[in-house]
């Protein structure tokens, strides 16, 4: 029998992996965002006031990012569950579901 050991994803030049899809989606959408706020972060006291109010707005837009994650991963789930039950007019609805969620992360990646 197949098993599914690990999920690669390629955005442009990036690749991220992990053992699931959504621990790969984190890889490559979260774990970049977590080091740019800690650099924001650290720099943020020695630019002065006006950097540190650019910093601050980090730390949600981190938490939306995982909210999508989760969202992106629970879609790709229901996806494969119905496509295996065969019901392929609602797969397809998820899978269109996953697109959009993949397009905002992908906003809030810019």
């Amino acid at each position: 029998m197949p098993e599914l050991r690990l999920v690669v994803l390629a955005l442009q030049d990036k690749l991220a992996y992990g053992p699931t899809f959504e621990a790969a989606l984190a890889s490559l959408y979260g774990g970049e965002v977590s080091a740019v706020s800690a650099t924001e972060t650290t720099q943020a006291p020695s630019q002065g006031p006006a950097q540190a109010s650019n910093a601050a707005p980090t730390v949600p837009q981190a938490k939306d990012m995982n909210a999508l994650i989760a969202e992106a991963g629970k879609d790709f789930a229901d996806y494969q569950r119905l496509t295996a039950e065969g019901k392929l007019g609602e797969a397809g609805q998820k899978l269109d579901a996953l697109k959009h969620v993949l397009d905002e992360l992908n906003a809030h990646k810019k």
